[in-house]
C-alpha cells in the first residue's frame, strides 16, 4: 500500500501552521541580514521579517536549500516507511535548490541501493514563486489525506506548474529598486508619478504587464487583468503583505465578480519581500495550460 509524502520549502509562502496541520514537510530557507544568519520561519515570523527588513541598512538577501537539508528529508522519511516523497522545490531559474534537490536523490540512491523501487523521490520544479506553488502544494497535501494515489497527485501538480500565474504589485518601489528589478531612474519617475506596477510572473519570470496611476486604481486593475487570464470556476488565492486592507479588498472584488472567495490568503514570505517589498498584495490564478 502506497504511503505518500510532500515536501517543499518555506519559499512556497506556506504557513507553517498549514504545514503541520497537512503533514507537509517544510523546508526553511536560509536569510542573510547584514553579517547575521538566519532561518525563515525558524529565527523569526513572516510579521517580524517585515519589521527586520524595514530596518535593515542593507537588503536582506535568502540562499538556498542544501543538499544535506533534502537528505535528511529523505533519510527521515524513507526511516519512517513512506513509499513515494513528493518534493516540490522553488523556481529552478531563481534558485539552486532544485538542483540541490536532484543531488541528494542521486545520492540517497547510491547509499541506499535496497530503497530502489521501495522508495520513490521525485523532485518538481514549480517554475514558480510563494503561492504559485504553495496553493497547489496544499491542495495536493489534501488530496494525498483523501487518498489519492501519487500519479493523480503529480499530474495535478505539473498541470498547475505549468498553467498558474502570479499577479502583484508593490505600493513602494524602494525595495524594488535595491534588488534591481527596476532601475532607480524608473523607481525615482514612478514614485513622483504615483505609478503603482502590475507585475505578472509567468515560469518564473517577471513582466510588468501594466503601470496604473494611484493607489486606488491597482487592485481593480490587477482583478481586471487576472480574470482576463484565469480559466472560469478555478481555485485562486489572494497575496497578503503587511496591509490586510489591501489584500482583503482585492478578495472582496474578487468575491463580488467570481461569485466565490479565494481558497487561501498566503502570506508573502522572504523571497518576495526581499525583492518587492512587504507592502505588496497579488493573484495567484490557474489560466490555460502552457505544456
Amino acid at each position: 500500500m502506497s504511503k505518500i509524502k510532500i515536501c517543499t520549502d518555506s519559499a512556497s509562502d506556506v504557513s507553517v501552521e498549514l504545514a503541520n496541520e497537512l503533514g507537509i514537510d517544510l523546508l526553511c530557507f536560509p536569510i542573510t541580514v547584514g553579517d547575521k544568519g538566519y532561518r525563515e520561519h525558524v529565527d523569526f515570523t513572516t510579521t517580524e521579517f517585515y519589521e527586520i527588513l524595514e530596518n535593515a541598512a542593507d537588503l536582506p538577501h535568502t540562499s538556498q536549500v542544501t543538499v544535506l537539508d533534502y537528505g535528511e528529508v529523505y533519510e527521515k522519511n524513507y526511516d519512517k516507511g513512506y513509499t513515494d516523497l513528493i518534493v516540490v522545490t522553488i523556481a529552478s531559474i531563481g534558485s539552486n535548490s532544485n538542483n540541490n534537490a536532484n543531488m541528494a536523490k542521486t545520492s540517497f540512491y547510491e547509499n541506499h541501493p535496497d530503497a530502489v523501487g521501495k522508495f520513490n523521490i521525485i523532485v518538481i520544479d514549480s517554475k514558480s514563486y510563494t503561492g504559485g506553488y504553495g496553493l497547489p502544494v496544499l491542495e495536493a497535501a489534501r488530496k494525498i489525506k483523501k487518498g489519492a494515489d501519487v500519479d493523480e497527485i503529480v499530474s495535478f501538480l505539473e498541470d498547475w506548474f505549468n498553467s498558474v500565474y502570479v499577479y502583484c504589485t508593490a505600493f513602494t518601489l524602494k525595495y524594488a529598486k535595491k534588488s534591481g528589478r527596476v532601475n532607480s531612474v524608473a523607481a525615482f519617475v514612478g514614485e513622483v508619478l504615483g505609478l503603482r506596477p502590475v507585475i505578472r510572473f509567468t515560469d518564473a519570470v517577471s513582466e510588468t504587464i501594466d503601470k496604473v496611476r494611484g493607489d486606488k486604481a491597482v487592485v481593480p486593475r490587477m482583478v481586471e487583468l487576472a480574470l482576463e487570464a484565469m480559466v472560469p470556476q478555478t481555485q485562486y488565492a489572494v497575496l497578503v503583505g503587511s496591509n490586510s486592507e489591501l489584500s482583503d479588498e482585492l478578495a472582496e472584488i474578487m468575491t463580488k465578480k467570481l461569485g466565490y472567495g479565494p481558497t487561501e490568503f498566503i502570506q508573502v514570505g522572504a523571497t518576495i519581500a526581499c525583492h518587492l517589498g512587504h507592502d505588496v498584495c497579488g493573484l495567484i490564478i490557474k489560466g490555460q495550460n502552457r505544456g
